[in-house]
């Protein structure tokens, strides 16, 4: 079967933990800032690469303002690889992403990052992510470790996350690090 594409940054960035709309990246400078001086947005938002989006099939439904990417969906973003068999992106107007969810299979990687599960739903206006079924979050190297539930909720302007229930693995010598004269 022919895979149709799809590129979007606004996708992208909101996947990416951006968060922001098309709209909020191109904002004009506050009232106030001199000409040529505006401030630079943080790196992490910072538009790099487009963001490709690829799958079996897509549907648009405008009036509704639900896209739907079906069967073997492949997000291919600078910061991250995403895979799922479903991505549904809710929007308001034409480009104000509110819900992302990412159903069937869903795994995310990066450098030294991984995540695994069956249903991931970000939502922008908690700024949470929200991972079920056979829910895994890893991390490779020295840091390394893994956080696995039947759900993970995660902020990402928090560092904060709640498991349930859940298992944490630490890894290797986590405990060695600590004065070992206090344990008898």
């Amino acid at each position: 079967m022919k895979r149709e594409f799809l590129k979007v940054g606004w996708v992208a960035a909101v996947l990416a933990c951006g968060a922001v709309s098309a709209q909020e990246q191109t904002a004009a400078p506050e009232a106030g800032k001199k000409p040529g001086k505006e401030a630079k947005p943080p790196k992490s938002e910072t538009p790099g690469r487009e963001a490709v989006i690829t799958a079996t099939r897509i549907e648009f439904d405008n009036k509704e303002g639900v896209i739907l990417f079906d069967e073997n969906v492949l997000v291919d973003d600078e910061r991250f690889v995403m895979r799922s068999d479903r991505l549904l992106v809710f929007m308001e107007g034409t480009n104000d992403v509110q819900q992302i969810m990412a159903v069937g299979r869903v795994s995310i990687t990066n450098q030294n990052r991984s995540a695994s599960c069956e249903k991931a739903v970000y939502t922008k206006k908690d700024g949470q992510i929200v991972m079920t079924g056979n829910a895994r979050l890893m991390r490779q190297g020295d840091e390394g470790g893994e956080v696995a539930g039947n759900r993970i909720t995660f902020w990402l302007d928090d560092e904060r996350m709640e498991v349930s229930p859940g298992r944490v693995v630490l890894p290797p010598g986590t405990f060695k690090k600590a004065d070992t004269k206090l344990i008898p």
